[in-house]
């Protein structure tokens, strides 16, 4: 093997090194275990142990409900020692058959919350900072988290007039070039434009461009030649199918119910493909919310309208909540719950969920909030998919197609939701227990953005009073996640690093004007997504090369200021997409329904759970996406958990990845396919010239020529010495080369 190519493999091939003692952390990983404390941990505390252990003489001078009581333990000692379950007192003693030891003393913890205690302490018992503890905050801290910038309305950004400024091509370029001034940084240079295309075409698409598209922005030397390639992205199915993945992260989209049978829903995928299309036509983000939340209201309101069965479809938003235990609708309050999460955190980006037992220990959102949501979802009718002990479906909306869209449809019932016979306000579930009923809390919006009160309809859940107000120009969250969401699809991440999370933990934005700037545009624009996309890829900031300088470096690592551009890795459905398409195999459009079986034979158990795997070659956006048993390649390179809303993907760096890439079946068939894709060229310099334009939208260096033909050679040589045919040895060495371009960082990542 020629010694060149081993160095050129070693360079670029995409290579995970675990360091000993080290392992990946995903970015964020924190959230969930703050979650699981807020959900599970202090709802657990303040209803079993601070009626004792809490206020200025806490028995055994033991504070249950603050972090600092908690750390400093009581007259016994310590809680905790480290993550060890056998030297954690707490633990110790909720387990402990010693009637005189037990805590609480009364009665024994259930053993579902004795194992959220073990998980809680395993994961190192994350207790999050918070000024007003367990105690409902008070109306001193309300007010400050009233003033907190993203409840306030927009700003009403000016666009900056940079003295001297013969840089900036939009509005983007002067806010970002006033602040790069104003810290005495300047942006770098522009990227060669054939950077700047496959960023675009990858970013838009999630697809590489083709040959021929690289060859006809290169010969167009028109000052048109950008916008053109804009237009062209922007129109074509490839970015339906890129945005709509995205949307279907944060309504964690799956094809499966997530209950102990995991039974799958073949109706599913018409929620996907209305997101899709939705994305397509540029439906206005406002009605794209509305339809989601409350389409069946509307559809009930105007039967014959020819859209009305898409508006019910759409409501699959609702519909794939995630269903637990092993009943017909067992856990309602869990469904529901995901239901108010999902919302808040998509739309919002507010974590709602944590005020299900106590008032939300950070945001001003109280229990009552909560409820007063709560009620609408408890209005509503969700679908059945069929459980171990209630198997048949049920409980499906049913959908009246037209005549002539028929045939797209294997079945005329959706994964939707409809209002209740008797819809009614809900009553508040004490600490999160819905054994425990207090007093009502009539169906509102969040009381701190807008107290008024619905005016709901008789016979209605309210939804679509409700989404109405998510989806209004007033509120001062919704414009505001949206575009920060489609900054952080081109540049990594968002001018608000937590896309789903805006409350009082979150900080001021560096770039606070522009985004408030994005947002009225977006507004403005008749809520128009492709409008903002449209401006973000015209700037000249999105032109700039991602290298960096050494000043840029000393002053703004971080890169906060925006004064290059960010490298970013490929997410999972990108880079499998891309090594279709560069292999040729790639086929358009979609697979229809899954092959299940029959839809009458969906019935499992949690013994014998549905654990399919399907794959295809379609884009990746139309896998199947099970719940409990995730699609391999998608698991690992970090795709997202249909079980909950991901606002942001973690990105690791494991060992499996590389031998993913290095030993796997499915890189195998691609690199064998690209490698023969171009196999008709007579010269092989020209088709490895065309192999390297395919794969990294560049030239061929003509060190990376020579060093492959010497491969090339040696390889076929040294395998016909070995037994094998001529054409064997040739077919195989390149294929090695293929493999080489498809597992190389050049190819992963996006400059």
């Amino acid at each position: 093997m020629a010694s060149h190519l081993r160095t050129m493999l070693l360079r670029c091939v995409f290579v995970a090194i675990a360091l000993p003692g080290s392992w990946a952390v995903p970015v964020g990983a924190q959230q969930p275990e703050i979650e699981h404390f807020e959900k599970e941990i202090r709802p657990l505390l303040i209803a079993k142990c601070a009626e004792c252990h809490s206020g200025s003489t806490p028995d055994g001078d033991l504070n249950l409900v603050t972090k600092k009581g908690f750390q400093a333990g009581g007259t016994s000692g310590e809680l905790m020692d480290g993550t060890d379950l056998e030297f954690s007192l707490l633990y110790q003693r909720v387990i402990t058959t010693d009637e005189n030891a037990m805590m609480p003393p009364d009665e024994r913890l259930n053993e579902k919350e004795i194992e959220a205690i073990k998980q809680w302490i395993l994961a190192g018992a994350v207790w999050p900072d918070s000024p007003g503890e367990i105690d409902p905050a008070s109306d001193d801290q309300n007010a400050s988290a009233n003033k907190h910038w993203s409840f306030q309305p927009r700003l009403d950004s000016v666009v900056p007039d940079v003295e001297g400024d013969h840089w900036s091509i939009n509005a983007i370029d002067r806010f970002v070039l006033e602040k790069l001034r104003a810290s005495g940084l300047q942006p770098v240079v522009d990227a060669d434009p054939a950077v700047w295309l496959r960023r675009i075409t990858l970013k838009l698409t999630g697809l590489p461009p083709t040959l021929e598209e690289q060859q006809g922005f290169a010969s167009d030397d028109s000052e048109h030649a950008r916008s053109r390639v804009i237009e062209r992205l922007l129109s074509s199915r490839a970015y339906a199918e890129r945005q709509g993945r995205q949307w279907l992260d944060v309504a964690r989209y799956a094809d499966t119910s997530g209950d102990g049978t995991d039974t799958p829903i073949p109706e599913a995928r018409y929620y996907r493909d209305w997101v899709i299309d939705a994305f397509d036509n540029d439906m206005p983000y406002d009605q794209f919310l509305i339809d989601q939340i409350a389409g069946d209201v509307l559809a009930a309101e105007q039967p014959d309208a020819d859209d009305a069965y898409r508006k019910v479809i759409a409501t699959g938003y609702i519909a794939l909540s995630r269903r637990f235990g092993n009943s017909k609708f067992a856990q309602m309050h869990q469904i529901i719950d995901d239901t108010i999460d999902t919302i808040g955190k998509s739309t919002m980006a507010l974590s709602l969920g944590c005020a299900r037992c106590h008032h939300h220990k950070f945001d001003p959102v109280t229990t009552e909030d909560y409820y007063g949501l709560y009620g609408y979802f408890a209005s509503t009718q969700y679908p059945h998919a069929g459980t171990e002990h209630q198997k048949d479906r049920s409980d499906m909306p049913s959908l009246v197609i037209p005549a002539d869209r028929a045939d797209q449809f294997e079945s005329h019932v959706a994964w939707g939701v409809s209002d209740q016979a008797k819809p009614a306000d809900a009553k508040i579930h004490l600490a999160g227990d819905p054994s425990r009923k207090g007093e009502i809390a009539p169906r509102s919006f969040l009381a701190f953005l807008n107290d008024s009160k619905p005016r709901i309809p008789d016979g209605q859940s309210g939804r679509l009073q409700l989404a109405r107000w998510i989806a209004s120009p007033e509120n001062p969250l919704t414009s505001r996640v949206m575009v920060n969401r489609i900054w952080q699809s081109h540049f990594g991440t968002g001018l608000v690093a937590d896309a789903s999370n805006f409350g009082v933990q979150t900080a001021e934005p560096v770039h606070r004007e522009l985004l408030d700037y994005l947002a009225g545009e977006f507004i403005d624009s008749g809520w128009s997504v492709k409008h903002v996309h449209r401006l973000i890829v015209s700037s000249r900031l999105y032109r700039l090369s991602s290298q960096g300088t050494a000043e840029g470096l000393r002053q703004d690592e971080a890169n906060q200021l925006l004064w290059r551009f960010p490298r970013t890795r490929m997410d999972a459905e990108t880079f499998r997409d891309s090594m279709l398409l560069v292999s040729d195999q790639l086929r358009r459009g979609n697979n229809g329904r899954h092959p299940f079986k029959p839809t009458e034979q969906l019935k499992y158990n949690q013994g014998r759970p549905f654990d399919e795997i399907y794959d295809h070659n379609f884009r990746s956006v139309y896998l199947m996406t099970p719940r409990l048993n995730r699609h391999p390649m998608m698991a690992l390179f970090d795709a997202a958990d249909a079980n909950v809303t991901t606002g942001k993907r973690g990105e690791s760096t494991v060992p499996l990845q590389s031998l993913f890439v290095i030993n796997g079946e499915f890189v195998a068939r691609q690199a064998n396919a690209f490698s023969q894709r171009y196999v008709n060229l007579s010269d092989r310099e020209e088709r490895l010239r065309a192999m390297w334009q395919m794969s990294l939208s560049r030239p061929v260096e003509e060190w990376e020529l020579k060093s492959a033909i010497e491969f090339i050679e040696n390889f076929t040589a040294q395998r016909v010495a070995e037994g094998d045919t001529a054409e064997q040895a040739s077919d195989q060495a390149w294929t090695s080369v293929a493999r080489t371009l498809l597992a190389s960082n050049e190819f992963i990542y996006i400059d």
